[in-house]
């Protein structure tokens, strides 16, 4: 051991932090070993491709923040800043456009051509079939 840290090798609580330090690493290294695997990526749909990458390129991006403050290193000064920002607003761009395609409202067309015949008023009966026949009519025709 160099004799410049060799007082801090008997410090205990040094060497219990530096054992957790070591296994968290390995940890890391495990799960972007496991992300990395390109058969799970090609399992996922659209949407959760888009996550996957952006939370991976997050993920990658947070380590390397943590690794410059490791090596002393003041982040806040460096690129990967404005890389962390740009990611962030690009999740925000996903997450609103997944929003709007679950959270929209559909009309459901069969439903309301139900309520519209079933509530409207008629006198005679004949034109209570004349009215069914139009509609018939109408759904068959395409239209724009």
């Amino acid at each position: 051991m160099d004799s410049e840290f060799e007082e801090l090798s008997h410090d205990t609580n040094i060497r219990a932090r530096l054992k957790q330090f070591s296994e968290a690493a390995f940890k890391i290294q495990d799960m972007v070993e496991l992300a990395s695997d390109p058969s799970l990526f090609d399992k996922l749909s659209k949407p959760d491709k888009i996550k996957y990458n952006l939370l991976l390129s997050y993920s990658l991006n947070s380590l390397f923040w943590m690794h410059l403050r490791a090596e002393g290193i003041d982040p806040s000064n460096h690129r990967i800043r404005s890389e962390n920002e740009r990611l962030k607003r690009a999740m925000v761009r996903a997450k609103q456009i997944s929003d709007k395609n679950t959270l929209m409202p559909r009309i459901n067309k069969d439903a309301a051509k139900r309520f519209v015949r079933n509530s409207l008023w008629e006198l005679k009966q004949k034109k209570h079939k004349s009215t069914e026949e139009k509609i018939e009519e109408s759904e068959k025709s395409p239209t724009l």
